[in-house]
């Protein structure tokens, strides 16, 4: 995607770029990549669950990350070091809400002023785009398996 809004001097896409790839691989013990055409296509096709963190100040937006079930129980048996058999479904939705929370705290981080990231939730099937503007997208895959981070920051 290309030049992100800044929030007060901040390149939001280098930031969140650059967060997204650290916050993974420490929390993963691996990289994402780039989505493929044909992996980005079936997150496009996939039943996806949305996870979303907001944070609210000075900067207003969301944090949601989106992928289908299989990424999501991906995500839960490298974190939690288990077989994906055992892994219940609370378990696998409380990596996502960890997973969000942790990637927007770090986002908060870097964003001026005084900011509050609130409580992980599911995201809801259409997001209020008519108050806010996508300030950045990536398709990822981890292991092969997609995802997508989206950032949106809050309309004036």
């Amino acid at each position: 995607m290309g030049t992100a809004p800044t929030a007060a001097g901040v390149d939001l896409a280098r930031a969140i770029s650059q967060l997204f790839e650290q916050v993974w691989s420490a929390a993963l013990g691996e990289p994402l990549r780039t989505a493929s055409a044909a992996c980005d296509a079936e997150l496009a096709a996939a039943a996806v669950e949305r996870f979303c963190v907001s944070i609210r100040g000075d900067w207003c937006g969301a944090v949601v990350l989106s992928c289908p079930r299989g990424t999501a129980t991906e995500f839960a048996a490298s974190l939690l070091g288990k077989p994906h058999e055992e892994l219940s479904a609370s378990e696998i939705d409380a990596t996502l809400f960890e997973l969000v929370n942790i990637f927007g705290g770090n986002l908060k981080a870097v964003l001026p002023g005084r900011n509050e990231l609130a409580l992980p939730c599911r995201a809801p099937l259409e997001l209020p785009l008519d108050r806010s503007a996508l300030a950045h997208e990536q398709a990822l895959s981890f292991r092969g398996w997609p995802l997508r981070l989206q950032v949106f920051s809050a309309l004036p």
